[in-house]
């Protein structure tokens, strides 16, 4: 008998030692949970391009800043010889420039046929840079492009502020300040 109560007060105890524990473990797991709504919630309605970015789905860690003026988009793919090439430029504008330009966002528009391909691409760089597959993405004025490397950007609205041949993305900077294109009629590939 002496046994069994001596048992007993020792299962008690150790539930009562575990119980805070597991307690904290679950409040740390909801926590989190709560965090990452309260997150999404704090930055408020997305812009066009930001909710399209969003909806495709990144392929990176990274994803585009959610409240920049403009989204600078290289398009590039890890099987393209002259977009392995122009890569380390545009990484090393990324790194040095872009990242801290907060009204900027560079995205790469990835041409590989799937994710981890296009992943592996990216971190053949060294970057967090953030991505999305090409084929994944909708955006209403998102221009013909008629090879890559090739680069567009777009303002946080969606309008089409500048395109052309990859190597010159790294011109950013003056191509930002350029009005807005008017959209033409023209259906765009995807």
């Amino acid at each position: 008998m002496k046994q069994l109560i001596l048992s007993l007060a020792l299962l008690f105890a150790v539930g009562c030692w575990s119980a805070p524990q597991v307690m904290a473990q679950d409040e740390d797991a909801s926590s989190s949970v709560v965090k990452k709504k309260n997150k999404k919630a704090k930055r408020g309605a997305l812009s066009p391009v930001a909710k399209a970015l969003e909806e495709a789905g990144y392929f990176t860690e990274t994803e585009a800043r959610p409240k920049a003026k403009f989204y600078i988009f290289i398009c590039s793919a890890s099987w393209c010889g002259p977009c392995r090439a122009l890569m380390p430029k545009v990484v090393e504008e990324y790194e040095k420039k872009m990242k801290k330009n907060k009204s900027v966002s560079m995205v790469l528009l990835g041409y590989d046929s799937d994710d981890d391909a296009a992943r592996k691409y990216i971190e053949h760089y060294e970057t967090d840079m953030p991505g999305v597959l090409s084929k994944k993405v909708q955006l209403e004025n998102r221009p013909e492009i008629p090879g890559i490397p090739w680069y567009f950007i777009l303002n946080a609205k969606g309008d089409l502020v500048s395109v052309g041949a990859g190597s010159k993305v790294l011109d950013w900077e003056a191509e930002i300040k350029k009005k807005p294109e008017k959209p033409s009629k023209k259906k765009s590939r995807r």
